[in-house]
């Protein structure tokens, strides 16, 4: 789904009741004040969806953090993904918090990173999206029989769910869903590189790319300090040359001026 079709959603998991609860927590109010909002904060994402749905107290008491209210204002799309793929219990307040105050690439030379690759946790750049080894992403059947792991070993993997959607900049459709593991994260267990098994084809390549952006979500940069919110930027004519099969060839790496002239020509 596009951000712009979670919108809805904001209301439910952004906004506290009007009135006031009439009900407690039980014994985490006897907790003092410093000590409940410390073990909020550290609560995965599920346990805190599940918080704010257990009463009106979880729900004032979890809209009440700065933390919480960052995160659903700036990092909707990306908390519905979560939910979605059943990777939220994986990922606790602070830990969501934290990346959508980290501008820098964790895999790179710390380029602005408007992505978040869900298996792994990892602040990330678009280039490394596509191309990082610890971006990639297959389907569990496929893993499962290159490396032979053991049900332990897969659990492990922390397995997800893709959903349907439209990923990547050519907007490649999945209709189907399918569970999914990190190739890096499954040749690390099993002791082995997880090989590709030789040069691939462009095209398939490009399949691939399109298959690690179900495994990531775009996440904007939050200042804590001043409160503004960087997204990166979208080229248009990056876009374009994409359409037309200029990106990703030498035409486009190799001679960029030929490059640029022939967007332009296209464009104008």
């Amino acid at each position: 789904m596009l951000p712009r079709e979670y919108l809805p959603v904001r209301t439910s998991v952004g906004t506290p009741f009007s009135h006031a609860s009439e009900r407690g927590l039980g014994m985490l109010d006897r907790l003092p004040p410093e000590l409940l909002y410390d073990i909020v904060l550290r609560l995965d994402m599920h346990s805190m969806f599940r918080l704010r749905q257990a009463n009106r107290r979880g729900r004032q008491m979890a809209d009440a953090l700065s933390e919480y209210r960052a995160v659903v204002t700036h990092g909707l799309n990306l908390l519905c993904a979560l939910l979605r793929t059943r990777l939220a219990a994986f990922v606790s307040l602070s830990d969501f918090y934290h990346s959508l105050c980290t501008r820098g690439c964790a895999l790179c030379c710390g380029e602005f990173s408007g992505f978040m690759f869900l298996p792994t946790w990892t602040r990330c750049c678009f280039r490394c999206v596509q191309n990082a080894p610890e971006t990639q992403v297959r389907s569990l059947a496929s893993v499962r029989k290159q490396l032979g792991l053991s049900k332990a070993q897969i659990l492990s993997l922390r397995p997800f769910r893709t959903f349907p959607g439209i990923y990547s900049m050519d907007e490649s459709p999945y209709k189907s869903r399918i569970t999914a593991v990190s190739l890096h994260l499954a040749g690390l267990l099993a002791g082995q590189p997880a090989k590709e098994g030789g040069q691939a084809p462009l095209a398939d390549c490009q399949q691939r790319r399109n298959f690690n952006s179900l495994a990531s979500c775009a996440l904007p940069h939050y200042d804590k300090r001043t409160g503004h919110v960087e997204r990166g930027l979208s080229c248009a004519g990056c876009q374009l040359a994409f359409e037309k099969g200029v990106v990703g060839t030498r035409r486009y790496y190799g001679q960029r001026k030929p490059a640029i002239r022939y967007i332009l020509k296209v464009a104008f």
